[in-house]
């Protein structure tokens, strides 16, 4: 009966949809309601709604009632998509929850039972699932039977728009990550198994929401923080098309630089004038976060999203030299993963080292440069002081698991830009939204499609990347008084190999790094990094080798492939 279905939709935190242009964080109940009573009003409908945009946010409710692992934590959105998407790659060396399969991502050898491969996996049908259903409850005969279409049917269109782009970006995500996977919409039954579709035909499922609802979403000029809107899917379209020659073998670059240049030619959003900006605890107020994760430190605690980024990577030792991270000094978690070498020196090697004189590296020439790391660095209270090398290893030895080996970062930080620091501003949990979707984003895609041949020139394609760059060593357009070096490159200098490393550079830690090298064709083979390759954590030899190709995919999770008889595994996982 339907009436005895429960919907749990607040018993941490509900996602209400104010007034003031924000996606607020709010409690607003401590019971579960049965259906009936939340699709029976206006507001019960945007809580439906919100608890589609929380799946990608919230862990469920605490480790005792979680949507997925033991961890709660470990299968929140942001952090099992982390897993997948920097471990592997040659940025980020995460070396916690080993026996969960953090090994695996340095060495590249997971297997269909490796637990973080399925967190996100399963992850992401919840949320499938959770827009499915409001999509059918929105249907307006549904509505009218409970009585509240004639108050909504001026907004549910929009809604609806919302859902299906929460749907497709799913989508999107298990095409990048696991290729050919089950597939139900909202017109499939419920307990029906999905069915298997190959690569190409959801990327052209995903393509014909996106084309679909890009004129039922919010339109351009409005912006709600943490919601979408029309520019949400035309950049959502354009990180698609510049990687369906990955999905599908055909090349869509005309189509990724048309959709990358609506964007980019879209006043209502601007690069932030500081890169840090978009990473501190009031990034709700940057120009440039095109959509975002909201994280608040009262009613969306976990041990997920930017929680994770700023606690992981800190250890207390760096609060007691002088630098503000927001958190109070029971916070970190002492340094659970590093920065791989490859990504520190795609840097300047002035630019590496961290200076306790400047913690906001205002004095490096590229301030994207935000690590923890140096002569100067290390537990200032032990003698001698053992410093952060940026190498992950020490020759002849095997992996160690010791936090002075390669650089931390300080990239994320629960501090607003007017840098206010002391006790009274550090939280145990941070607030610090993550940013999906941002503008420098599409500058850098728009160049690469250039580049790949599908229009403009090459004139356009360096001014967008040096755009990007400007703003990165606040010059040229964006010159203030912490100028250092000019940003910008010559003609002679754009190829695509300088705009993969400029996207580690302006994107790093935020999950599309493992994507951006497989597009290149340097995830697996040709382009090594620290311990890649390597079989054994008791393995002396640190230096990356190539890897079997059937690691550009995730294998689905054995779990699903025993449930589900009509799914396939992926190639060479059987």
């Amino acid at each position: 009966m339907k009436n005895n279905i429960y919907i749990k939709i607040s018993l941490i935190a509900l996602f209400l949809f104010s007034s003031c242009e924000k996606l607020d964080l709010q409690p607003i109940s401590s019971t579960s309601l049965l259906e009936d009573e939340v699709y029976s009003t206006y507001d019960g409908y945007l809580g439906v709604l919100a608890k589609c945009y929380a799946s990608f946010v919230l862990q469920g409710q605490g480790d005792g009632d979680v949507d997925i692992s033991k961890n709660g934590g470990r299968s929140t959105f942001n952090r099992a998509l982390y897993y997948l998407q920097e471990c592997p790659t040659d940025e980020v060396l995460f070396h916690s929850s080993s026996g969960n399969g953090t090994w695996t991502m340095i060495t590249m050898n997971w297997n269909p039972a490796t637990e973080i491969v399925g967190n996100m996996y399963y992850r992401l049908w919840i949320s499938v699932a959770l827009c499915n259903e409001f999509i059918r409850k929105t249907e307006k005969d549904v509505m009218e039977d409970y009585g509240v279409y004639n108050e909504a049917k001026n907004d549910v269109g929009q809604w609806r728009a919302e859902a299906r782009f929460l749907r497709a970006y799913c989508y999107y995500l298990l095409c990048d990550l696991y290729g050919s996977v089950g597939w139900v919409d909202d017109s499939s039954p419920n307990g029906t198994y999905p069915v298997q579709k190959t690569r190409t035909e959801i990327f052209n499922y995903v393509e014909s929401e996106l084309l679909d609802i890009e004129d039922q979403l919010m339109p351009a000029d409005k912006k709600v923080f943490g919601r979408v809107n029309q520019v949400a899917a035309w950049f959502a379209l354009s990180r698609l098309y510049l990687n369906g020659e990955v999905y599908t073998k055909k090349d869509y670059y005309e189509q990724a630089y048309k959709y990358s240049k609506k964007v980019i030619d879209n006043s209502n959003f601007s690069l932030a004038p500081n890169y840090i900006e978009n990473f501190l605890k009031d990034n709700d107020g940057s120009p440039e976060i095109i959509w975002a994760q909201p994280h608040d430190a009262d009613n969306s605690q976990s041990s997920g999203g930017t929680n994770f980024l700023i606690k992981y990577s800190s250890h207390k030792f760096m609060i007691n030299q002088g630098l503000e991270l927001g958190i109070t000094n029971d916070s970190p978690w002492n340094i659970n993963g590093r920065l791989k070498t490859n990504l520190v020196n795609k840097f300047d090697l002035d630019d590496q080292p961290y200076d306790p004189s400047d913690p906001w590296c205002d004095n490096k020439k590229d301030k994207r440069a935000l690590f923890y790391g140096g002569p100067l660095t290390g537990d200032q209270s032990k003698s001698p002081v053992q410093p952060h090398q940026k190498e992950t290893w020490r020759e002849g030895k095997s992996f160690e698991k010791n936090i002075t080996l390669g650089y931390t970062f300080t990239k994320w930080r629960n501090v607003t830009k007017d840098r206010m620091s002391g006790e009274e501003q550090r939280e145990s949990n941070v607030s610090v939204a993550y940013p999906m979707f941002r503008k420098a984003d599409a500058y850098l895609m728009a160049a690469e499609a250039i580049l790949r041949g599908g229009g403009g020139s090459r004139t356009e394609a360096l001014n967008y990347v040096n755009e990007v760059r400007n703003r990165a060593f606040n010059s040229g357009n964006y010159f203030s008084s912490k100028n250092i070096a000019n940003g910008a490159i010559s003609d002679y200098e754009l190829n695509l190999d300088f705009i993969l490393d400029e996207r580690a550079r302006e994107l790093w830690t935020e999950c599309v790094r493992r994507t951006d090298l497989i597009r290149f064709n340097k995830f697996t083979k040709g382009y090594n990094w620290d311990w890649k390759g390597q079989e054994t954590s008791n393995n002396t030899d640190h230096e990356g080798k190539d890897v079997d190709d059937k690691y550009n995919l995730y294998p689905i999770p054995q779990d699903d492939i025993l449930y589900n008889p009509n799914l396939t595994q992926n190639p060479d996982y059987l």
